[in-house]
């Protein structure tokens, strides 16, 4: 939907109902039934890494539990990434998952959902990354992943407001920038229709990365974001010979949640809670 003409950005709006906990924690649980993987990290202390199957990669910021900001019980998953400069401006803080007994999925479709906050982001354009699945891509040596988060900033047409963050999908073969160069050149992407992603509030991101048919789905709060339900190819890619460059999945043997970005700026945080991995469509909280 779109406002009332002042702005340009399409912004994903829901309403969250105000069930009780025991109710959320019932869902969650029933949910939990049939998932590869269920976490709403109740089982740690805050200020404890996330344990059970998960691990941290902390370059440029802190993964830990943290009782501050939760979407449901007590905690939820804190990333902080720290202020980046010219010159050095990586930074990937990210909860990551490799476990065997749960990736690679069944016919290699996974199925996700993370609840989010997002405290902030950046007025400038600059890739970031919040949802990646990767791994080895079939009959070939190198990696590649699939990959949600944003990229461009949402300008009022009018005023040239700040209006969001444009949510995006990316795809690259990661290899390519080895020394030696091991993967072949991609870096590609297909940009949302104006969709901004939310910032100050809880919301719901459910993907599906179809390793079958070499596509990728993202939904914000039980909405389908338009131009980035990916099949086959995207929008561009980097390489000016590949323009058009398939996007052929990998073996989603990995999963990372969290930031990861390649621009300079200020500190970030953003809080992830009740996680669910599994091999069919899984739904927001009601």
């Amino acid at each position: 939907m779109r406002n009332d003409g002042k702005l340009s950005a399409i912004l994903l709006t829901a309403a969250f109902c105000a069930a009780g906990c025991t109710a959320e924690e019932r869902q969650f649980s029933n949910i939990c039934d049939t998932a590869l993987l269920c976490d709403d990290f109740e089982s740690a202390a805050a200020g404890d890494k996330p344990g059970g199957k998960w691990r941290t990669v902390e370059v440029g910021g802190s993964v830990v539990l943290s009782s501050e900001n939760a979407r449901s019980g007590s905690r939820a998953v804190k990333i902080s990434a720290t202020a980046t400069s010219m010159g050095n401006d990586f930074r990937t803080v990210m909860l990551a998952l490799d476990d065997t007994s749960v990736l690679p999925p069944e016919g290699n479709v996974l199925y996700g959902r993370a609840m989010m906050f997002v405290e902030s982001v950046p007025m400038e354009p600059g890739g970031i990354g919040l949802v990646t699945g990767q791994g080895r891509v079939p009959g070939q040596t190198y990696k590649a992943y699939y990959r949600y988060g944003v990229h461009h900033p949402i300008l009022d047409e009018g005023t040239g407001a700040f209006l969001g963050s444009q949510l995006t999908a990316f795809y690259d073969t990661p290899e390519y920038y080895e020394d030696p160069m091991s993967a072949p050149h991609t870096a590609c992407w297909a940009h949302s229709h104006e969709v901004a992603i939310p910032v100050g509030r809880w919301a719901c991101f459910e993907w599906k990365f179809d390793g079958q048919n070499n596509a990728m789905q993202l939904s914000v709060d039980g909405y389908g974001v338009p131009g980035i339900a990916v099949k086959e190819t995207g929008d561009g890619c980097t390489n000016p010979d590949t323009p058009t460059a398939p996007w052929v999945a990998p073996l989603f043997s990995e999963l990372y949640l969290g930031w990861e970005s390649y621009l300079p700026d200020e500190a970030r945080a953003i809080w992830i809670d009740d996680v669910v991995l599994a091999t069919q469509p899984i739904g927001c909280p009601e």
